[in-house]
């Protein structure tokens, strides 16, 4: 539901006087005036005439301008709506630049984060094991011996399900595809970004290098 759809608006009255309300229903609320079905004030001063209405906004900032409209003499509630109203766009612009920074700052923590967990993992050295000596057994017939195919590790199946995708992969559609969890995402993620196999495309997204 939209929260940001009521304006403050201002009308003028067939006396001349002028009238400060707010709706969520402009078109609506100027008929209830003009059919004696609005406020008080304006059934006995019709018909009226709409002069200036503010832009979109909570209910919560339409009842504060609505009071500071009030409060002015008639011949300055048109300008006290309009600078009402323009104060309250700089505040909004205000609390959207602060938004963006705390979110920059945010992803730049999600970025070391995932540093910080891929230099946890230690890289396991496997020993060789000694080769054993071949035992020589007759058989009646010679059968060539069939290959069995390479396991594939974490980290190839990491790699062949972000180069099907040509617009990048996230950490969810990795974890669904792959059935690993979040930790072993990021701990083979990491493994390959140092091979130069992927790259960040964004924020927890990966493509191909």
């Amino acid at each position: 539901m939209n929260k940001r759809r009521w304006v403050v608006y201002l009308i003028r009255c067939s006396d001349e006087s002028l009238y400060c309300g707010i709706t969520n229903n402009l078109k609506n609320r100027l008929a209830a005036h003009n059919s004696g079905r609005g406020a008080k004030y304006t059934r006995s001063r019709r018909p009226v005439k709409l002069v200036g209405v503010s832009s979109e906004m909570t209910k919560s900032d339409a009842l504060k301008l609505e009071y500071r409209v009030k409060q002015v003499p008639a011949s300055k509630k048109y300008l006290e709506l309009k600078k009402g109203e323009n104060e309250m766009t700089k505040n909004l612009k205000k609390n959207l630049q602060a938004i963006n920074r705390e979110i920059k700052v945010l992803a730049k923590k999600v970025d070391q984060m995932i540093v910080a967990v891929g230099k946890l993992e230690k890289p396991k050295t496997v020993k060789a094991k000694p080769a054993k000596k071949a035992l020589v057994k007759k058989v009646a017939t010679n059968k060539p011996a069939t290959k069995k195919p390479a396991k594939l590790t974490a980290a190839d199946t990491i790699l062949g399900v972000i180069k099907r995708s040509k617009k990048g992969v996230d950490v969810v559609t990795l974890m669904k595809k792959t059935d690993f969890n979040r930790r072993k995402i990021y701990d083979n993620v990491k493994i390959l970004k140092k091979l130069g196999k992927i790259k960040t495309a964004g924020i927890g997204v990966y493509v191909k290098a």
